[in-house]
């Protein structure tokens, strides 16, 4: 068997912690010896910590004399694991596209120094390298340069392995006392700002539709941004802070609509977990959401930072019968395009690759 090391995250890193969790608990573990490289500390931009970072985290690898090693990147912590490999025993280096900083509307002198620097160097150090969405070949490839058939394209995240019959609804209606007339609109994740926070606040403010109720799971700096300019519907319950939870699924059987107001996304598990719940979907056009939900067929697409736009869209969606519609295509949409075995097929001719 060959032995594959999976760059791993003691803390919640969200979407890539899921993903390795999948590949480790799918049919490829009777393939493969997996073995996480379990990330449990971070170094900041300090120098010193960086290196010892790196040469840290290469002894960890030396000792599993691997084959190959997939690493979650790119952004600095990638590019940090990525040396480390670099310098260790292992055979080969496969990084997969979580995020970029090429994502990010900033031009700090950090964050220039990441976009031009730091990711172009990480990934002239892989053997190869795959996005998670078709957008993120925007990034990769001019980075590309002479290393292009190091690009193995696009692997999906799956979709999720869960039978939407089999989860119980009710759960949201009956915590919230959410009457089953009223439309439960949800946004799951970090709540901060690149989640597209602000115009949804401005877009609760502003909605006199008496329909809607809104929810928010998740944490983050936002929360307080919330109880600040949204106290009169907090009180008045038309908004519900729910903070972290680790019954999100039960909890997306009861929603209505998905809000998904991200500024840039790459291929959200967040929002497959909602399509497999067969919520209806509101998504910006950003990153890879629109491969997940075509507009006005599988969905409603906004365009982001625009709380005018999320008030359409909720309008777009307020039947039932259209909500029904656009969530019953996207779920056999997306149960096909990002099946187990599509996805992970992928990954087994990367590991299988000499």
């Amino acid at each position: 068997m060959k032995k594959i090391l999976l760059h791993d995250f003691q803390y919640n890193i969200g979407g890539p912690r899921t993903v390795i969790d999948r590949i480790a608990s799918s049919y490829l573990s009777k393939k493969y010896d997996f073995v996480r490289i379990v990330q449990t500390e971070t170094c900041g931009f300090n120098l010193i910590k960086a290196i010892r970072f790196v040469f840290h985290y290469k002894k960890i690898i030396d000792l599993e004399h691997g084959d190959c090693i997939y690493v979650c990147g790119l952004q600095y912590i990638g590019f940090l694991m990525t040396l480390a490999a670099k310098l260790s025993n292992v055979k080969k280096i496969f990084i997969v596209v979580h995020g970029s900083d090429w994502d990010v509307k900033d031009h700090s002198i950090r964050r220039c120094i990441l976009k031009y620097i730091i990711e172009p160097m990480e990934i002239r150090l892989a053997d190869k390298i795959a996005t998670v969405c078709d957008n993120e070949q925007h990034v990769v490839r001019p980075l590309m340069l002479a290393k292009k058939d190091a690009n193995v394209g696009t692997i999906y995240n799956t979709f999720p392995n869960i039978d939407e019959k089999s989860v119980p609804s009710g759960r949201l209606h009956g915590s919230l006392n959410i009457g089953n007339d009223k439309i439960i609109v949800a946004s799951v994740g970090r709540v901060v700002e690149r989640k597209g926070h602000q115009y949804i606040i401005d877009a609760i403010k502003q909605c006199k539709d008496t329909a809607f109720v809104f929810v928010i799971i998740g944490d983050g700096d936002y929360i307080e941004k919330y109880k600040d300019e949204c106290s009169e519907e907090i009180k008045g319950h038309r908004l519900f802070l729910l903070g972290k939870r680790n019954d999100v699924t039960d909890l997306l059987k009861d929603v209505d609509i998905f809000l998904f107001a991200s500024l840039n996304e790459n291929h959200s598990l967040a929002l497959l977990e909602a399509v497999n719940m067969k919520c209806a979907a509101l998504v910006t056009n950003v990153g890879g959401n629109t491969e997940i939900i075509k507009n006005k067929h599988s969905g409603i697409v906004i365009p982001p930072c625009s709380a005018d736009a999320i008030l359409s869209g909720l309008a777009s969606l307020k039947s039932e019968d259209i909500r029904t519609q656009y969530a019953e295509a996207a779920f056999n949409e997306a149960k096909m395009k990002f099946s187990e075995e599509k996805t992970l097929g992928k990954l087994e001719q990367i590991f299988d690759a000499d």
